[in-house]
């Protein structure tokens, strides 16, 4: 038995998905790769980590939080071009509780 079928959500993302136009097809793979993109953009932000100043350069202390905003922002859009509920992940940080 699978029990992840009746999950309503899981559901919803399964027949969205199935049932794409071939445009909507084709703005969902532009999401993916600006995701992907930006997903790999946030685990490089450790090279920086260690320079404070150096010359003119001086990091931007708050890349890692900017970045992930960024990459949170994006997968809330591709969500909501879907038409489907962000998870507690990407929901914004707020809490929320069901009951």
């Amino acid at each position: 038995m699978q029990s992840w079928r009746f999950f309503q959500s899981y559901g919803l993302l399964e027949f969205r998905i199935n049932n794409l136009s071939d445009s909507e097809i084709a703005i969902t793979r532009r999401y993916l790769g600006s995701l992907t993109s930006l997903e790999l953009a946030i685990p490089a932000t450790s090279e920086n980590l260690d320079t404070d100043q150096a010359s003119m350069w001086t990091r931007n202390k708050d890349e890692l939080r900017d970045r992930m905003r960024l990459f949170n922002d994006w997968r809330r859009r591709l969500c909501g071009f879907l038409g489907i509920a962000a998870g507690p992940d990407v929901a914004g940080g707020t809490t929320m509780l069901v009951v």
